[in-house]
């Protein structure tokens, strides 16, 4: 595996950015991550990795760059410093928006002609929790170069803001799925009825899961709540749907 950090110019700065790919060349098709809330961390590279090995160049920005190039959110439950470090993460979270990371998005899309190993066409996106919401407004925001998406145990799909995600679903044309954990108080399995229905109604194909037995962050080895056998199966769902639209 090749692996780097890349600086990718935007309207804000320099978005620092970590990628990965085989290392046996390409061209190859591209996937653009998008970081959850605590931050870019091993346990997110682990998962780039994982992607790359299946035959893709993985891209993933650290989205609070605008505030700083380095943060991994410290301990955030039994521990003194717990409180602090929630503090600061939800400060972080707070600064960007959907259209910010809309932005950031096109600013990834823009640089890839220049990524000799990066394959020309579309791109695939997959975020966790707080990017549930961005890798959707991503996909309305770049209809013509988002080829499929992905979205696990997101939040914020649905909220009172003129900027909620459920409002932009009819501007989507890729391919969305999206996947959410049977215990999750970020995300109530009412919201996911309701949002399910919004999404019947959208004109884009999609697919709603719910893990049973997991909780919000099953797919991470990080964050205390790996649910093994949901792990695999969002690898098995992800990487068949990058399949159908990207391979």
């Amino acid at each position: 595996m090749i692996e780097r950090e890349l600086d990718i110019a935007t309207q804000d700065g320099a978005m620092n950015t970590y990628t990965v790919r085989p290392d046996d060349g390409g061209p190859l098709p591209v996937v653009i991550m998008l970081m959850d809330a605590p931050g870019v961390r091993e346990g997110l590279r682990e998962i780039c990795r994982r992607i790359s090995q299946s035959g893709y160049y993985v891209l993933l920005p650290n989205l609070y760059y605008r505030s700083t190039r380095e943060f991994v959110c410290g301990p955030t439950r039994n521990h003194p410093d717990a409180e602090a470090n929630l503090k600061r993460m939800f400060g972080l979270l707070e600064s960007i928006s959907n259209a910010k990371v809309a932005a950031d998005t096109g600013a990834v899309l823009d640089v890839l002609p220049t990524l000799p190993d990066a394959k020309p066409g579309k791109v695939g996106l997959v975020g966790y929790c707080m990017s549930g919401a961005f890798v959707t407004a991503a996909a309305a925001a770049h209809p013509d170069r988002i080829g499929c998406f992905a979205s696990y145990y997101g939040t914020r799909l649905i909220t009172e803001k003129p900027d909620s995600p459920h409002l932009m679903l009819g501007d989507i044309v890729a391919e969305g799925y999206y996947a959410f954990a049977e215990h999750d108080t970020y995300v109530p399995l009412s919201d996911v009825a309701k949002f399910e229905r919004l999404l019947a109604a959208a004109p884009f194909p999609s697919r709603v899961e719910t893990e049973a037995g997991a909780h919000h962050g099953y797919a991470f080895s990080d964050r205390g709540n790996l649910h093994e056998t949901a792990r695999e199966k969002h690898y098995e769902r992800m990487l068949a749907l990058f399949r159908r639209h990207l391979s």
